[in-house]
């Protein structure tokens, strides 16, 4: 995709008090990432966010403290992995560590999102580093493997996503104990339920299959043998080196490519 001179020195693809075509395109890809969010991801959002809520009153946080966690950390998995460690008192070197290795994934999403935003400035790669999530990534690459990648469709589903976790959680922090447990409703597999959604309509290629069924298979196998998050980071490495050795060379056109539709 060629990139407008405007777009290139880094400034903001949604600066407003404009209406050219630049800017405008930019209003439409965060709208459409807003609105795809909404659809899709934000219900199951909210209603872990106040699950974990709950949870983290009753393990002691505060609600300005549960808040500040949100604003600050945004990484729902490694929240729930958090708080019994927070409950338990363990050594915040332990807390940070089992942390660091549950979101080593954000490594692999953020490298694969990068090639998309490098004619960014730093301050802002910062800025949309921090709504690096499973949801917003997932969207954003189903969009991008159909359309011409524009950083404001992730700034748009990253922000929808981000409020959606901070406003499930602060309902749930209110709310403190009266949550129920989240499997004994089937909540546990929503997430799931989502990604298979987004996912089946990118994975395309004979190739890309392969890498889902191998990142399927060990993240099954090391969940079943080792236990604990290590078969998110595992199964992630293992596929993203399986994805590297079968995709085809850039720029490869037809159906084996997996490039989305054709534009």
């Amino acid at each position: 995709m060629r990139l407008s001179p405007v777009t290139a020195r880094g400034d903001s693809p949604l600066s407003s008090g404009s209406s050219s075509p630049v800017a405008s395109a930019g209003r439409a890809e965060a709208w459409a990432g807003v609105r795809d969010a909404l659809t899709t991801v934000v219900p199951s959002i909210v209603a872990y966010g106040i699950v974990w809520g709950g949870l983290a009153r009753q393990a002691g946080l505060s609600l300005g403290e549960l808040v500040a966690m949100c604003l600050l950390v945004t990484a729902g998995t490694a929240q729930f992995v958090a708080l019994p460690m927070i409950q338990s008192g363990a050594p915040a070197w332990l807390l940070v560590v089992t942390t660091y290795i549950v979101n080593l994934r954000h490594y692999l999403m953020a490298a694969s999102l990068a090639p998309h935003f490098a004619h960014l400035s730093r301050g802002r790669l910062a800025l949309l580093a921090h709504g690096v999530t499973d949801e917003s990534y997932a969207l954003t690459m189903a969009r991008y493997a159909e359309h011409p990648p524009h950083p404001a469709y992730y700034a748009g589903s990253a922000a929808t996503t981000y409020l959606a976790w901070y406003v499930g959680a602060t309902a749930g922090g209110i709310l403190g104990g009266r949550i129920p447990d989240p499997h004994r409703y089937g909540l546990d597999f929503v997430f799931p339920a989502v990604f298979i959604a987004i996912l089946a309509r990118t994975i395309q290629a004979r190739w890309q299959w392969a890498v889902a069924a191998v990142a399927t298979v060990v993240a099954l196998a090391v969940k079943a043998t080792l236990g604990g998050t290590w078969h998110i980071a595992l199964a992630g490495l293992g596929a993203s080196a399986l994805g590297i050795w079968l995709a085809p060379a850039a720029g490869a056109r037809g159906p084996e490519a997996g490039g989305g539709r054709a534009r």
